[in-house]
C-alpha cells in the first residue's frame, strides 16, 4: 500500500519528476563514462607499458636495479627462463642484455649516446608491441647477404641492427647502411661492433625514436662474452590482476630449481612512480564521486522539499486522521528511492552505450597530444574505456546511497510535523 501510494504521488507532478530523473541520470551517465575512461586508461597504461619494455614482472640480479652495473648478470639465464615459463599465470617471457653506449656512421659526423637492448627476436615478437612499430626492414633480423646459402664467411658474420627512426635520420643511414656501436663490456673491456641497418622503428616517442638500438641477444652474448647470462628477464602474465600471485609463483619456481638468487618484482615495485600515479587516479575517482554527491544534494533536496511544501496541508490532514510520522517518513523515502531507481536505469542505459563506444572504438586524442613517453616507455594516444563491474556498480551505488542520504532531511521534517500546524501551513 505504502509503495503504490509513493509511486502514484511521484507522478502528481510529472514534469518535475522527469526533470529530476533526467538530471540525476545524466550525472550518473557522466560519472560512469568518466570512471570507465580512467579505469580503461589504467588498464591500457599497464598493458602498453608491459608490451613496450617493462613487462608485468621483471627479474634481475638482486643488486642490479640499485647499481645499474653491466657486471650484475643473471647467470644460467636459460634455466631461469625455463623455471619462469613453467610458473602458473606466465604468458610470455623475454631475456635481455642492457647497455649504454654510442653509435656512429661514416655518413655523418654525429656520435649519439644510445641505449642498447639485446633481445631474442622470436620471444620479443610474442612479448612486445615493438615489432608492430617497424616501418622499414624487419625486427632485429640479419642482413640479407648473411642469409644467402652461398654467402662468403665474412658476409655470414655480419650482424643486423634495429634503429629508431629519428636516430637513423640523425646518422643519415637507411636500410643496408653500416654503423658502429661502442659500449662498455665485461671486466672493464670496451666492445666495438659493426652492424648493418636491417630495420627502422617509429613509435612517435623521443625516448625510443632517438635512442633506440636493438640487436640480437645471441650476437651480443657472443660478442661481449656474456655467455648464458642476461641483465633482465621481462615477464607478461595472463591476468594483470593476479600479478602478486604470479610473482610469488616465479620466486618459488626459481628457488625449487636450485638456481642462484634473483630479484623478482612486479611492475609497481620496479616503477613506484607509476604506482603513485595510479593512486592519484583513484583519488580522482573519489573526487568525481564527491562532485556527484554535491550535484545530487541540489537535485534531490530541491525536489523533495518542493514536495513537502506543496503537500504540507495534506500531510497535516493525514496526521489528524491518525497517520503516524514514521509512515510519512517511509513514504518520502520510497519516493526518493523510486527517483533513484529510475535515474539509475536511465544512467546505466545511456552510460552503457557510451562505455560500449569507448571499449569498441576508443577515444583518439591525437588532435590534442601525440603518443607520449613515460620513463622511456611509449604510450599511444587512442584511449579505450573499461567495462568491468566496478565501472557500473560503484557509480550506481554512490548515486542511490546519495539520494537516500539526502532524502533523510526532508523525510525527517515531515515525520516531525504537528497536524494542526501543518494544516495551517505555519511551518514545515
Amino acid at each position: 500500500m505504502l509503495v503504490s501510494m509513493a509511486w502514484r504521488n511521484l507522478w502528481r507532478n510529472r514534469r518535475r519528476t522527469l526533470l529530476t530523473v533526467a538530471a540525476i541520470g545524466l550525472g550518473l551517465t557522466v560519472l560512469i563514462t568518466m570512471v570507465s575512461f580512467t579505469e580503461g586508461f589504467m588498464d591500457m597504461f599497464i598493458e602498453q607499458l608491459a608490451r613496450s619494455s617493462l613487462g608485468h614482472v621483471q627479474i634481475h640480479h638482486p643488486q642490479y636495479r640499485e647499481r645499474q652495473s653491466t657486471q650484475l648478470l643473471i647467470p644460467s639465464a636459460s634455466k631461469v627462463m625455463e623455471a619462469t615459463e613453467a610458473s602458473p599465470g606466465v604468458k610470455a617471457a623475454s631475456p635481455r642484455l642492457l647497455f649504454s653506449g654510442s653509435i656512429r656512421s661514416s655518413l655523418s659526423s654525429t656520435v649519439r649516446v644510445v641505449r642498447i637492448v639485446a633481445v631474442d627476436p622470436e620471444r620479443e615478437r610474442h612479448f612486445s608491441a615493438l615489432p608492430d612499430k617497424v616501418v622499414a626492414g624487419g625486427f632485429v633480423v640479419p642482413p640479407p647477404e648473411a642469409l644467402a646459402p652461398d654467402a662468403p664467411e665474412r658476409f655470414r658474420q655480419r650482424r643486423g641492427v634495429l634503429l629508431g627512426a629519428k636516430l637513423a635520420r640523425q646518422l643519415k643511414v637507411e636500410l643496408g647502411s653500416k654503423v658502429r656501436v661502442d659500449c662498455a663490456g665485461f671486466h672493464g673491456a670496451t666492445v666495438a661492433l659493426a652492424f648493418v641497418v636491417t630495420g627502422i622503428i617509429q613509435t612517435d616517442t623521443d625516448a625510443f625514436d632517438s635512442q633506440m638500438v636493438m640487436v640480437s641477444l645471441k650476437d651480443f652474448q657472443e660478442a661481449t662474452g656474456a655467455g648464458d647470462a642476461v641483465h633482465e628477464i621481462s615477464v607478461m602474465v595472463t591476468d594483470s590482476t593476479r600479478i602478486p600471485k604470479v610473482v610469488e609463483d616465479i620466486r618459488e619456481s626459481i628457488a625449487s630449481a636450485g638456481l642462484e638468487s634473483t630479484e623478482v618484482l612486479g611492475w609497481y615495485d620496479v616503477n613506484p612512480d607509476i604506482a603513485e600515479m595510479f593512486s592519484m587516479v583513484d583519488a580522482w575517482n573519489g573526487l568525481l564521486y564527491l562532485l556527484m554527491l554535491v550535484i545530487l544534494s541540489a537535485g534531490i533536496l530541491t525536489t523533495l522539499f518542493m514536495v513537502v511544501f506543496e503537500r504540507q496541508r495534506e500531510f497535516g490532514v493525514q496526521l489528524a486522521l491518525g497517520a503516524r510520522g514514521r509512515s510519512l517518513f517511509a513514504g518520502i523515502m520510497c519516493e526518493a528511492l523510486f527517483i533513484g531507481l529510475l535515474a539509475s536505469a536511465l544512467g546505466l542505459f545511456v552510460g552503457g552505450i557510451l562505455v560500449a563506444g569507448l571499449v569498441i572504438w576508443g577515444l583518439d586524442l591525437s588532435f590534442i597530444v601525440d603518443g607520449f613517453q613515460f620513463n622511456g616507455m611509449f604510450i599511444e594516444n587512442v584511449y579505450r574505456g573499461a567495462a568491468n563491474a566496478k565501472v557500473f556498480v560503484e557509480p550506481t551505488v554512490v548515486v542511490l546511497a546519495g539520494i537516500l542520504l539526502f532524502a533523510l532531511w526532508p523525510a525527517m521534517r515531515v515525520a516531525r510535523m504537528k497536524a494542526l500546524a501543518a494544516i495551517r501551513c505555519e511551518h514545515v
